[in-house]
């Protein structure tokens, strides 16, 4: 069946929880969120239930049982009538931990006060000035029973690695940038769990899902993605993803020391030659440097590049045209790490002292739940240890 496409539109309700005098905050990604709601929703539409191009929803944060951000609600209507979804970051993956039709969100009748908590399947809660109490009921949960319910709940766990946070302004008279990404939203796989020191079989995997857009068996019952407005948006990683991931860590001879390069391409084309196809690889560093303009020619042809690094970073561009400055929000990682790039970005800026600068980046999946896409840039905090265009064919 020919999937139809649905804009969502989306309302939101946040509120800063203040426990003991101290915010509570986990770093769950409204983003990826958005984009697994997004794939749920579209599922929807094989069986006609949104009969609309336009889905308005309300989303609102729901906590663990510890009050740290867990992921989020999203209240809608289809013909049925009216609908939810829960998506939460379960150990660094964004799943629909719930999605209910012709019924209302548990938590639809909640007070600015009060805090929607989601402990597992079919089981709220709702906690406000230190105490737990049940929904349905609003009697207040003892000690006794909340530790009893404690043992199957479901738990914030960002899966990601430790990192350290910096920031750059860049104040300039001029900014002129050359960029291009190989989709509105690339793949962005992460590591199913149960597998250690698997960011190379996640950076294959990401690879392997962008051509997948274009040889459908490369993930077997995966649909990689769809088109809205001329732009492809890949969907979020699915259990067929996940298989294609440990498969690929088995084929890379994974283990808790990671994967090296000659393991990592071995997989690779041992994996896509089961499927018929070929996966070349075409060196992008020269004299320990990355040929930038490799890069771009490689994007500009269409073909996605996979980056081995030691030590690096990720970072968002903030731009304030009207005040005329960038801020770089990066974070810093030590220790080895693969990545997969689905874009380019030059900016060169020049300065009122008559000087001038380009900064430039490659649009990566990081392979981490909690900031799953971003920008690296190629001279900040980085060794390129080595780079390469990846066609699969």
């Amino acid at each position: 069946m020919k999937k139809k496409i649905v804009t969502i539109a989306m309302m939101f309700v946040l509120m800063l929880s203040i426990i003991s005098g101290t915010a509570a905050f986990a770093e769950v990604s409204i983003e990826e969120c958005d984009r697994c709601f997004q794939t749920t929703i579209c599922g929807l539409l094989d069986g006609d239930e949104v009969g609309a191009s336009k889905i308005n929803a309300e989303r609102k944060p729901v906590y663990d049982i510890n009050i740290q951000l867990l992921g989020y609600v999203y209240e809608f209507e289809i013909i049925s009538g009216s609908a939810y979804a829960i998506i939460i970051c379960d150990n660094g993956n964004y799943v629909t931990h719930e999605l209910v039709t012709q019924s209302e969100s548990p938590y639809v009748d909640f007070s600015e006060n009060e805090l929607r908590v989601y402990v597992n399947n079919m089981a709220y809660l709702k906690y406000v000035d230190g105490a737990y109490f049940d929904i349905e009921t609003s009697a207040e949960i003892s000690a006794e029973i909340l530790e009893a319910i404690s043992e199957n709940a479901v738990t914030y766990s960002s899966g990601d690695v430790e990192y350290e946070s910096t920031s750059v302004t860049i104040r300039y008279q001029t900014r002129t940038p050359n960029a291009k990404n190989l989709c509105a939203a690339p793949p962005s796989y992460t590591s199913p769990g149960g597998i250690e020191s698997a960011c190379a079989a996640v950076a294959g995997s990401n690879l392997i899902g962008f051509y997948d857009r274009y040889y459908e068996n490369l993930i077997p019952n995966h649909a990689a993605g769809f088109e809205t407005y001329g732009l492809y948006v890949y969907n979020v990683a699915d259990s067929y993803v996940d298989a294609t991931t440990k498969d690929l860590y088995n084929k890379m001879d994974g283990s808790s020391k990671g994967i090296n390069e000659t393991n990592f391409k071995k997989g690779m084309q041992e994996y896509c030659n089961e499927k018929n196809l070929k996966c070349d690889f075409t060196q992008l560093v020269t004299s320990g440097m990355l040929n930038y303009s490799g890069v771009i020619n490689s994007i500009n042809e269409n073909k996605p590049v996979v980056l081995l690094l030691s030590t690096y970073n990720i970072c968002d561009i903030n731009g304030y045209d009207g005040s005329k400055y960038d801020r770089l929000d990066y974070r810093l990682y030590g220790g080895n790490h693969m990545m997969a790039g689905f874009g380019y970005c030059e900016i060169n800026y020049t300065f009122s002292d008559g000087s001038n600068q380009t900064n430039r980046f490659i649009y990566v999946a990081t392979g981490f739940a909690g900031k799953s896409e971003a920008y690296f840039n190629i001279n900040y905090n980085t060794n390129i240890n080595s780079a390469y265009k990846v066609y699969i064919y």
